[in-house]
């Protein structure tokens, strides 16, 4: 079966300006050709010079993700039967950086990731790794966060990434919802650096990050988690007393 495509091109070294690209291509009846797989035929057979990045093609690297009929996912998890039959929109992620066509650069998503220190800073040192079962409430708390394979589909789906590009944004914070949420985790001064304008308190709860993510983790659910503790920090600054017995 004979599908189109349209897809972003964009060359900074020769074009001046962003241009669409039509492709048509046959990709056969099987059921599970994704847009990765039609990707790779369009560059083997019609433009070599196409760009898209590509790492694992199983859905655990978060290389591919791409902006698919105006909506965030990876494209190695994206079938070609569950898109429209019209002409499929291909585009890179919102708010960051094209290096070329369908390939972004990740470095201001790094860039973000080490606003708020990303790595464990132990309260106290310790030779013996720390016990937490999976059944404990510390770990439920966590949940699903833990899994980010850091796609990027979340910042590109955000909103007030476009009004304000120094905010942290959903896959920074819910990295430091992760950490924070961690009872071996030194919270204080981590807690500081996401509290604020660029932090936690940009975040509108539109719930547009959940809604796209592919491992079906909510990066706002940990947002709201970071609110209450900035909160709870507040209350037991001004009412020591009355706290313990909260």
């Amino acid at each position: 079966m004979v599908y189109t495509f349209k897809i972003f091109r964009f060359d900074p070294k020769k074009d001046s300006e962003p241009h669409e690209q039509e492709f048509s291509v046959d990709l056969g009846g099987e059921e599970k050709i994704t847009v990765h797989d039609a990707l790779f035929k369009i560059q083997q057979t019609q433009d070599k010079s196409l760009s898209f990045r590509y790492c694992c093609r199983l859905a655990m690297c978060g290389s591919c993700a791409l902006v698919i009929n105006g909506r965030e996912g990876l494209a190695c998890k994206t079938l070609i039967r569950d898109l429209s039959s019209g002409p499929i929109s291909l585009k890179p992620l919102n708010h960051i950086q094209v290096v070329k066509d369908l390939t972004v650069d990740l470095k201001s998503l790094i860039a973000r990731l080490r606003k708020m220190e990303p790595y464990f800073i132990p309260k106290s040192p310790s030779a013996e790794p720390a016990k937490i079962k999976p059944a404990s409430k510390e770990r439920q708390i966590i949940g699903l966060n833990t899994e980010c394979i850091a796609c990027g589909s979340c910042v590109s789906a955000c909103t007030m990434m476009y009004w304000n590009p120094d905010y942290i944004g959903p896959m920074g914070l819910n990295r430091a919802f992760c950490l924070i949420a961690d009872s071996r985790d030194l919270t204080g001064e981590r807690l500081k650096r996401v509290a604020d304008e660029n932090g936690i308190y940009r975040c509108h709860m539109e719930f547009n990050c959940t809604d796209v993510c592919p491992k079906h983790l909510s990066p706002t659910r940990g947002i709201h988690y970071l609110k209450r503790q900035i909160l709870w920090q507040e209350i037991k600054k001004r009412f020591p007393k009355k706290s313990r017995n909260l």
